[in-house]
C-alpha cells in the first residue's frame, strides 16, 4: 500500500511539473506564442512549424490545438492552416517525451533550485514565470527518477505480477487503460513517458509499453474534441480531422506493434522505444494529414456539420428562470450568460481587424450585427442581476452580482466601441478607398494582438477570481499604454516625412489605436474588484482608474 501511495505521488509530481512548465511559458510568453500561430496563415510550413514549436514549449499538444482551434472559429486563420497547426504540434509533443525520457539524474535537482530559488529572488512577474517553468521542467525530470524506482519495486512484487499475466495477452486493455488515464490526466505526454518508465523498470513488456503509446495518442485526439464539444463549427472541424487521421493511424499501427518492437529491440535501447514509436506514429499522421488534408477537412464536415439539436440549444435561455430561491444558482446562471455575451463581444473586437485589413463589407455587417446581440444580452443579464438583488443575499453575493453587473457593462461598453467607431472608420476607410502604410499597419497589429491576448486574460480573470491573474491584466494596461504612444509617434513622424498613406489616414489610424487602447482599459478594469478585495488597491486609485 506505501509503495502504491509512493507511486501515485510520483506521478502527481509528474503532472504538476508539465502544468508548472505550461502555465509558466503561457503565462511570460503566451502571448507571443499566439502571436507566432496566428502570423503563419495561408502557409502550410510556418503553420507546421509553429504547432511544434507552440507544443513543444507548452509540454501540451492538447493546449496547442486547443489554441490554433479558437483562432479558426475567430477567423483569424484559415481551417486548413489550423488543421496544419495541430500535425507539427503533435509532433512537438512525440519530441518533448523524446528528451524528457533521457536519464538525467543531476540535471533534475539542478533546475529545481534554479527555477525556485530565481522565482524567489524575482520580482518582475516575466522573470517569475520563467522560472517556474524551468522548476517545471525539473520536477518532471525528478518525477520520472521516482516513478522508474518505485516502479522497479513494484514490477518485485507477487501479487503485481499475477496481476499482469491475466492481462498479458489483452493488448485492447493496456489501449484503453491509457486512453482513460491520458483522459484523467489531461495529458498524453504524462502517459507517454510513465510507459517508458514502467518499461525501463520491467513492470510491463516491451509490447505492452507500446499499446499504451498508441492508447495515449488516441486521448490525445479526443481531448481537444471534448474540451471544445459546444464550440462552432469551424472550430471543431480541423480537431475532427486530426481525431480522424489519429485514430486511423493507430488502427494501421496496431496490428504491428510486434513486428516494431521485434525489429528495433536489435539496434535501439529497450527505454527508447516507446518514445521513438510515438516520434514515429506522430511523423506518419503528419504525412498522411499534409497529403489528405482536403478530404480529411471535407470529411469531418459532412459526418459533424451544424445540426438542430445545437440550434435549439443555442436558443434556450437560461435566464428565463423565475425561480430565485437560491441566489448561488441565480448568480451561476447569470455568470454563464456574460460568459456568452464575452464571447459575442470578443469576436467583434477579433474580427475587426480583418475589416480593415481587407476592407471586408460582409464581415463588417456582422460585426454590426452581433451588436444587437450584445445589447439584447446585456438587458437582460441587467434585468435578471437586478432581480436577484432583491433576495436576501450575504455581502458575498451581493458582490459577485455587483462584479458581473460590472463585467457586462464593460462587455456592452466594448461593443459600442467597435460598432459606433471602429465600423465607422472601416466603413469611412472602404467608402474612399484609403489603405494604411504598410508600418502603421503593423503597429494596428501588434496593438490589436494585444488587446485580443489581453481580452482572454480579463475573461480568465473573471471566471477565476484570480488574484495573480488580476496583477498580470492590470499591468498589461500600462504596456499596452506605451504601445499606443509609440504608435502615435511613429505615426506623426510618418505625416511629418510626407509618407502618401500615412497623409490619407492621419486621423483615421489615431483614432483606431485611440479605440483599441479603450478596449484594453475597460478589460483592465475588470481586474480593479479584485485586487480592492485583496487589499492591493486602495479604494480611492479604484475609483481614479475606473
Amino acid at each position: 500500500m506505501t509503495l502504491l501511495i509512493e507511486l501515485l505521488g510520483s506521478i502527481a509530481l509528474l503532472l504538476w511539473g508539465l502544468r508548472m512548465v505550461r502555465t509558466g511559458v503561457m503565462r511570460s510568453y503566451g502571448t507571443n506564442l499566439k502571436r507566432f500561430a496566428r502570423r503563419s496563415e495561408g502557409k502550410a510550413f510556418p503553420a507546421f512549424l509553429s504547432g511544434l514549436i507552440v507544443a513543444a514549449l507548452l509540454q501540451s499538444s492538447t493546449a496547442a490545438v486547443l489554441i490554433s482551434a479558437s483562432f479558426a472559429g475567430q477567423g483569424l486563420i484559415g481551417v486548413s492552416t489550423a488543421f496544419i497547426t495541430m500535425l507539427g504540434a503533435d509532433i512537438g509533443t512525440s519530441v518533448a517525451v523524446l528528451i524528457a525520457s533521457q536519464k538525467f539524474t543531476t540535471l533534475a535537482p539542478f533546475l529545481i533550485a534554479l527555477g525556485i530559488f530565481g522565482f524567489i529572488a524575482s520580482k518582475e512577474n516575466k522573470r517569475q514565470n520563467v522560472f517556474r517553468a524551468i522548476s517545471g521542467i525539473g520536477l518532471i525530470l525528478f518525477a520520472l527518477i521516482l516513478i522508474s524506482s518505485k516502479a522497479g519495486e513494484l514490477a518485485e512484487l507477487r501479487e503485481f505480477k499475477s496481476l499482469l499475466e491475466v492481462f498479458n495477452n489483452q493488448p485492447v486493455f493496456f489501449l484503453l487503460l491509457a486512453l482513460v488515464l491520458t483522459y484523467l490526466s489531461y495529458s498524453s505526454l504524462a502517459i507517454v513517458l510513465l510507459s517508458v518508465s514502467f518499461l525501463a523498470s520491467g513492470v510491463i513488456g516491451l509490447n505492452e509499453g507500446l499499446y499504451l503509446v498508441l492508447g495515449a495518442n488516441l486521448g490525445s485526439g479526443m481531448l481537444p474534441l471534448i474540451s471544445s464539444w459546444n464550440s462552432s463549427e469551424s472550430e471543431k472541424n480541423p480537431i475532427i480531422a486530426n481525431l480522424l487521421v489519429r485514430s486511423m493511424s493507430i488502427i494501421l499501427f496496431y496490428p504491428f506493434v510486434s513486428v516494431f518492437s521485434s525489429f528495433s529491440i536489435g539496434f535501439i535501447s529497450a527505454e527508447l522505444i516507446p518514445a521513438i514509436y510515438h516520434l514515429s506514429l506522430n511523423v506518419f499522421v503528419a504525412m498522411i494529414g499534409l497529403i489528405f488534408s482536403k478530404q480529411l477537412l471535407a470529411l469531418s464536415v459532412s459526418l459533424f456539420s451544424e445540426n438542430n439539436i445545437e440550434n435549439q440549444l443555442n436558443k434556450h435561455n437560461i435566464l428565463e428562470s423565475d425561480d430565485f430561491a437560491m441566489p448561488a444558482v441565480s448568480l451561476a446562471n447569470a455568470k454563464r450568460e456574460a460568459l456568452r455575451m464575452a464571447e459575442v463581444s470578443q469576436n467583434m473586437v477579433v474580427s475587426s481587424l480583418a475589416v480593415f485589413k481587407d476592407d471586408n463589407e460582409m464581415l463588417r455587417n456582422e460585426i454590426i450585427k452581433n451588436e444587437d446581440i450584445v445589447d439584447d444580452l446585456y438587458d437582460s443579464i441587467k434585468l435578471y442581476i437586478a432581480r436577484i438583488l432583491q433576495e436576501e443575499l450575504n455581502p458575498v453575493e451581493s458582490q459577485q452580482a455587483l462584479n458581473i453587473l460590472n463585467f457586462t457593462t464593460n462587455m456592452e461598453h466594448i461593443g459600442d466601441i467597435v460598432n459606433n467607431s471602429l465600423m465607422e472608420l472601416s466603413g469611412r476607410k472602404i467608402a474612399k478607398h484609403i489603405h494604411f502604410s504598410k508600418e502603421g499597419f503593423s503597429e494596428i497589429i501588434s496593438i490589436h494582438e494585444e488587446v485580443c491576448a489581453n481580452y482572454d486574460l480579463a475573461i480568465n480573470t473573471f471566471v477565476s477570481n484570480d488574484c495573480e491573474l488580476a496583477r498580470v491584466l492590470y499591468a498589461k494596461k500600462q504596456e499596452l499604454h506605451n504601445l499606443e504612444k509609440r504608435s502615435v509617434s511613429k505615426h506623426l513622424q510618418r505625416i511629418g516625412r510626407g509618407v502618401a498613406d500615412s497623409l490619407e489616414t492621419s486621423s483615421m489610424h489615431i483614432d483606431v489605436v485611440r479605440d483599441y487602447k479603450r478596449i484594453n482599459s475597460l478589460l483592465s478594469s475588470i481586474a480593479y474588484p479584485i485586487l480592492f478585495a485583496s487589499g492591493e488597491m486602495l479604494e480611492t486609485r479604484l475609483k481614479k482608474n475606473t
